[in-house]
């Protein structure tokens, strides 16, 4: 009987194939392309698909003899190129040439053709380099012998008319486009003139600057068409970080008609989306909903009453971010008013108005759906009572972040006959421990914050606040088996080496406690000791 053949790697189905490799590591491939010819047939293109040198240690196996000399036998087999070290980009960008065709009379520049030439993703990363500009003219040859890119970032300063040129010229089948350094220029026409297939946008602190006179422009900016090039029925996600200078119509109205209803995403930092009509009813008729205020998005000097009318301006909120300065009682009242619907809410930062008590209690009594609550200020105006928290129920036991000033009179201990007062302060600090204990998803719980001292103006820890202890009802959090983060620095709170002993034995996954060591009050060396012997990392 002839015993069958036994199946190899490099025989799988190529899905099989694929998938394994998928969970195979880059040393682990290393040591397979070695064993055998028909497995370094199979296996080599997996391991030059990707070639990123970002630690010392990668960059000194790299540069060794080696390695440069598999690196010249296949950089045809690189398909994703992250170029991180000034080394590499001297290394890896196609090398500039000067012909002479008649001397002291013509210059010609060229480039000679450089090691890779078959890329599909290129990143070109952040560096404090001041020749960055310089070598643009090297980073367009590298693309212009990769017409098949489908993927480019660049975190990189460059020449915004080469930039320009590059994105929108030279790459016919790209689908992701991320620029994240900074660039002034033409964003419409940059927009106007992507490639139907691009599927992702993300442009990072750009500035509109209105296209220039034909007679300024460079021979570069003149080949690239000022009129809408082509439809983009394929993105899905356009991400605009920046400033377009009070010209969010005029670039983003004709490229918006160019797009289809497969654009789910429209977002952005300084560009003014909720507060202009026809952007918003533009991206309607796409079936796009805003429904995240960034405080990003809002102009500078919105104000109370516009603000207001932005949030009730019928939209369904599910995140809203803003600025504590921004938020007087009209905003207030409206976010209460639009609350239903909210998974996040931050109003951070310091400043004189926010919101209430009154108003954070209204909106947990409504927000069903609310997982993040960030309402934490310096100023000792801003809080939340505990006769706020405990007037009516908690709409939502799904909070995952809670980030709050709670105030609760605490009675002097120092005073004689002073025990029931103490008792009484300690009952309604349970019922508030009672009712965070109830959020049994919570991961992050910050409370307190820091206070002013009236007589001096100084900022100090908050005395008015919960102790921690287990008398005054710490046991009350026992229900919170995911709590990962808790921090009580700004507190003056009383939790000693019975209450850490507590949360080891109860809150398994507490990683991380801020207030202990982290403290204007000085810690017990009791206290101190048992951190550096129990939880040294806790502070």
């Amino acid at each position: 009987m002839i015993s069958p053949t036994p199946i190899t790697l490099p025989d799988l189905p190529i899905e099989i194939f694929e998938s394994i490799l998928e969970r195979v590591s880059q040393p682990d491939l290393a040591s397979c392309v070695r064993v055998s010819r028909a497995w370094h047939k199979a296996l080599i293109p997996y391991l030059w698909r990707t070639l990123a040198i970002g630690s010392n240690e990668q960059r000194r196996k790299f540069d060794a003899d080696e390695a440069q000399k598999a690196l010249r036998k296949y950089a045809s087999l690189v398909r994703d190129l992250h170029v991180i070290l000034k080394k590499h980009y001297d290394q890896f960008l196609p090398a500039q040439q000067t012909l002479v065709s008649d001397p002291g009379v013509i210059h010609i520049e060229a480039f000679a053709a450089g090691p890779f030439s078959n890329l599909d993703s290129l990143e070109l990363c952040s560096l404090n380099l001041r020749d960055m500009k310089v070598k643009s003219k090297e980073i367009l040859a590298l693309v212009r012998q990769n017409p098949r890119l489908r993927r480019l970032k660049i975190d990189i300063g460059m020449d915004p008319s080469i930039l320009m040129s590059i994105v929108t010229k030279y790459l016919p089948t790209l689908q992701d486009l991320d620029l994240n350094s900074p660039w002034r220029g033409d964003v419409k026409t940059l927009l106007m003139n992507l490639p139907e297939g691009i599927q992702t946008v993300r442009l990072g602190s750009v500035v509109h600057e209105a296209p220039r006179k034909a007679r300024n422009k460079t021979s570069i900016e003149l080949s690239v068409s000022t009129t809408m090039a082509c439809h983009h029925h394929a993105l899905k996600t356009l991400c605009i970080d920046g400033n377009l200078v009070g010209h969010e119509e005029e670039v983003l109205l004709p490229f918006l008609a160019s797009c289809s209803r497969n654009l789910k995403s429209v977002c952005g930092t300084g560009v003014c989306l909720f507060v202009n009509s026809r952007i918003t009813n533009a991206l309607s008729a796409l079936g796009i909903v805003l429904d995240k205020l960034d405080r990003h998005s809002l102009p500078q000097n919105i104000s109370d009453a516009d603000l207001a009318k932005v949030i009730s301006s019928g939209y369904r909120w599910t995140s809203i971010n803003l600025y504590t300065y921004k938020v007087g009682p009209l905003t207030a009242a409206a976010i209460v008013d639009n609350c239903r619907h909210l998974e996040a809410l931050e109003i951070m930062n310091t400043g004189s108005r926010g919101l209430s008590g009154s108003h954070l209690q209204a909106i947990l009594s409504e927000a069903t759906a609310l997982r993040s609550l960030q309402a934490h200020w310096l100023l000792d105006a801003n809080k939340i009572a505990a006769s706020d928290i405990l007037s009516s129920e908690w709409a939502t036991i799904s909070l995952e972040h809670i980030d709050l000033k709670i105030d609760l009179p605490r009675a002097d201990e120092a005073l004689p006959d002073n025990s029931a007062a103490i008792q009484a302060s300690r009952y309604v600090q349970r019922l508030v421990l009672q009712r965070l204990g109830q959020q049994t998803k919570l991961r992050k719980l910050v409370i307190g914050g820091m206070a002013t001292t009236p007589a001096t103006g100084r900022f100090g820890h908050q005395r008015n606040c919960l102790e921690m202890t287990l008398e005054s009802g710490l046991d009350e959090l026992v229900g919170l088996k995911d709590l990962e983060e808790l921090d009580i620095h700004h507190m003056d709170h009383r939790a000693g080496v019975p209450e850490l002993e507590w949360m080891v034995a109860n809150l398994p996954r507490l990683r991380t406690l801020i207030g202990m060591l982290d403290t204007l009050i000085p810690p017990s060396n009791e206290v101190r000791g048992w951190l550096e012997t129990h939880r040294p990392t806790w502070r």
